[in-house]
């Protein structure tokens, strides 16, 4: 694995460079009309993506589909917030229209 950077200490994984995910996951062989190589930069350190054996490939796919299933839920966590908004604000405008008899 070719390797561009040092790792910074304490570093945590920031990010993958890719143009999409079957770049990395599946032929990673250069295109005629992309020819950047796919890179993957773990804690600082830079791989290419043609230099990945299958099972870190296997590992880059397992990791985007974890990240997406968390962007979905974080996505769903956003609606139900936004409807629990909702519903505390109408119930109180629906017992501030309410009288109570005592």
């Amino acid at each position: 694995m070719a390797k561009s950077k040092k790792p910074e200490e304490n570093a945590e994984m920031t990010e993958i460079v890719t143009e999409t995910a079957s770049d990395v996951v599946a032929d990673v062989s250069p295109q005629a009309d992309a020819p950047k190589t796919p890179k993957i930069v773990i804690d600082g350190v830079e791989y290419e993506a043609t230099n990945l054996s299958d099972a870190a490939k296997g590992a880059i796919a397992s990791l985007q589909f974890a990240e997406a299933k968390i962007m979905a839920l974080q996505n769903e966590l956003a609606v139900c917030q936004t409807a629990r908004f909702a519903y505390v604000k109408g119930l109180k405008t629906e017992l501030e229209g309410k009288t109570t008899d005592a």
